[in-house]
């Protein structure tokens, strides 16, 4: 039964990939790497082992990882515990952290968000700039970025003199929808979309105006049967990325490379084989 349900998976995901494109592209970086950054979905797993920490195959590629070229930071895009009130798993969870080595930073998801996150990490969103280059850390809540939350977004986004990039980073694809463009897209659990977001209607016109390249992370995908291991669109100045872990032979994390001419470049790193077949995650764009 797994068999069938893994070869409806890979029907599925040839939807909304496509075919996979050839790696030559005329618009690839071509000047040295300015600094790089992991990026790592729904990094405690498969929901149906009960394990201490980090996936278990994911940690063993920390060594490669921090072997990457100019590596900065890391930021996990949500489910990094099982259970957010679980002090034992967020004291395994932050030893796995600190074991990668990184400066990292999480955006919250429906597995983490709680009283423990708040005391750990003080708070569900903010930003920070490097370089020429803005972060931003979102809580998307219910599928929405609302109230302060949108207003801090609003603010943050006002005013990016000197900004090259800017990088997004929340759990949930709160561009998605069951019955839109992105339908083939399987996100990790269907009864956790509330039914509608406000992405479109009042979020992207304020990404849209930013006026450069924004790329939204997010990580609620690759944890079980239904779900897709990653996926990418581009939609005017915006790049939609989801990646994820924990259930097939793609499960993954993103090893994101910036260029010293500002381009960039995002490395879909498989846990399972060659971490490096799966290639640039643009190159599966959605159709």
């Amino acid at each position: 039964m797994r068999t069938l349900f893994l070869s409806i998976l890979l029907v599925n995901a040839s939807l909304f990939v496509g075919c996979k494109k050839e790696e030559v592209q005329p618009n690839l970086p071509v000047e040295k790497i300015d600094y790089s950054f992991l990026v790592a979905g729904h990094v405690y797993g498969d929901p149906q082992v009960s394990v201490l920490g980090f996936y278990p195959p994911f940690k063993e590629h920390f060594s490669s990882i921090q072997e990457q070229e100019k590596i900065e930071f890391a930021f996990f895009t949500g489910d990094v515990v099982r259970e957010a009130s679980n002090e034992t798993q967020w004291d395994s969870a932050i030893t796995d952290m600190n074991t990668l080595g990184l400066p990292y930073h999480v955006a919250a998801g429906n597995h983490d968000r709680g009283s423990v996150f708040l005391e750990r990490f003080g708070e569900y969103y903010y930003s920070f700039q490097y370089g020429q280059d803005l972060f931003v850390i979102l809580n998307t809540f219910q599928w929405n970025i609302e109230g302060e939350q949108k207003e801090f977004l609003e603010n943050t986004l006002s005013d990016l003199d000197g900004i090259a990039n800017v990088f997004l980073f929340s759990h949930e694809l709160i561009w998605w929808s069951p019955d839109s463009i992105f339908q083939n897209i399987g996100i990790n659990w269907i009864g956790h979309y509330p039914g509608s977001t406000n992405y479109w209607s009042e979020i992207s016109p304020i990404l849209e105006s930013a006026a450069i390249p924004v790329y939204l992370f997010s990580g609620d995908v690759g944890a079980t049967w239904a779900s897709s291991p990653y996926a990418y669109y581009s939609y005017e100045n915006i790049h939609f990325i989801a990646s994820g872990m924990g259930y097939d032979i793609d499960s993954n994390y993103l090893i994101v490379n910036v260029y010293e001419n500002n381009k960039v470049k995002l490395n879909l790193k498989a846990i399972e084989g060659d971490p490096d077949r799966l290639g640039d995650i643009s190159l599966y764009e959605l159709p």
